[in-house]
């Protein structure tokens, strides 16, 4: 008799199953961990966390129609929603926390004008002392200003118009 030519088998084995997973374990937690990473502090990026912000307060207070107060310092921002509905004059109601932003470190806010700077060429001096309100109504209108923001090797400036509530981010001072 003739022996019987053998078929490879087909299928995987147990321990290469186990491989695979443990492959496809570690990538997943390069993957998580790389992603859970905070993105490098800088300038622009928390002036666009600020916009993001007030678009935020904007965005409730025309929904809520109730006023938003964003409190910035130099490492924080707190929003708070008005206890009355309506357009109230600033010191006339209570506010209650909404939302707190804390900056990562290496950058903050330097001063805050109380007036619109478009264009760029103004003398900014650190402010260690800011504390700023910036009020943001149902209509959308806000308190207009300039924040200055750096982290020492980039300048941003974050207008906000009084009008519209508008806001808008570019770089140097």
């Amino acid at each position: 008799m003739r022996p019987r030519p053998t078929r490879p088998q087909r299928g995987f084995t147990l321990i290469e199953m186990l491989v695979v997973v443990a492959i496809i374990a570690v990538l997943c937690a390069l993957v998580i961990s790389a992603s859970s990473r905070p993105v490098g502090a800088n300038a622009r990026n928390l002036s666009e966390q600020v916009i993001s912000v007030i678009n935020f307060a904007k965005l409730r207070a025309q929904s809520t129609r109730r006023v938003h107060k964003v409190t910035f310092d130099q490492t924080h921002i707190w929003v708070q929603v008005a206890a009355d509905t309506g357009i109230v004059p600033p010191g006339t109601t209570t506010y209650s926390p909404v939302q707190t932003t804390t900056f990562p470190n290496g950058v903050h806010i330097y001063d805050i004008a109380n007036a619109v700077y478009p264009s760029a060429g103004n003398s900014v001096t650190d402010n260690p002392g800011l504390t700023y309100d910036l009020f943001v109504r149902p209509d959308g209108q806000c308190t207009g200003s300039t924040l200055f923001i750096g982290d020492g090797a980039h300048q941003f400036r974050v207008v906000v118009y009084h009008i519209s509530g508008g806001t808008y981010a570019r770089e140097f001072w």
